[in-house]
C-alpha cells in the first residue's frame, strides 16, 4: 500500500508532497504566517530537511575539496543514524551518517528501482523502502542476494565539508 501511495502522492520529502501542502493545504484555524510583501515576514534560513528532521545546512563554500571530489553537505546538518539525497553530476546520492562516519551509495536499489533515502538505517546497513532488500553502505554488498551490489562512493570530511567522489 505505501508503494501506491508514494506513486500516487510522492516521496514523504519529495517534491510532489511538499507542492501539494504548500498550495493544497487548507488554512485550518487561520493561524497561516502572512508573507506577503507588505508583512515582517522573513524567510527562514536553514537550507532544507532531511529524512530525519534535522535541519539541512548548506555546504561549506570555504573548502577546497580533494581532486575528484565535491562538497555536497555541511558536517553536522546529517545527525547520526540519518540519511539525506544529494544530486552530484546528475547521480542521485544518498549520505547515511553512521557513528560519526560519512557513507555514500546510489540512491537507487539496483533490486527494485525504491529511493533508499526513504529506507530504514539499521547500523551501516539500508534496507529499500520497496521491497527490505537491506544493503551494506561500506561495502555495497547485499545482504538479501549476494549477486547484487550497491555502487559505493568514497566519501570523507575535509574541515567542515562532507565531500564525496564521482
Amino acid at each position: 500500500m505505501s508503494i501506491i501511495k508514494n506513486i500516487i502522492l510522492g516521496r514523504p520529502n519529495g517534491f510532489r508532497r511538499s507542492f501539494q501542502k504548500r498550495f493544497f493545504s487548507e488554512n485550518r484555524g487561520g493561524n497561516q504566517e502572512d508573507t506577503s510583501p507588505s508583512s515582517s515576514y522573513s524567510a527562514p534560513v536553514e537550507y532544507g530537511v532531511v529524512a530525519g528532521g534535522s535541519v539541512k545546512m548548506e555546504p561549506p563554500k570555504d573548502i577546497t575539496p580533494p581532486d575528484g571530489y565535491e562538497v555536497v553537505l555541511h558536517k553536522d546538518a546529517l545527525q547520526d543514524g540519518e540519511l539525506t539525497e544529494v544530486i552530484i553530476a546528475g547521480t542521485a546520492i544518498v549520505i547515511a551518517n553512521v557513528g560519526g562516519e560519512f557513507l555514500a551509495a546510489a540512491n537507487t536499489c539496483p533490486h527494485a528501482g525504491g529511493p533508499l533515502v526513504d529506507g530504514e538505517l539499521t547500523g551501516s546497513i539500508l534496507s529499500c523502502p520497496y521491497h527490505g532488500w537491506g544493503f551494506d553502505l561500506k561495502t555495497g554488498l547485499c545482504e538479501t542476494n549476494p549477486s547484487v551490489q550497491l555502487p559505493i562512493y568514497s566519501a570523507l570530511v575535509e574541515g567542515d565539508g562532507v565531500c564525496v567522489r564521482i
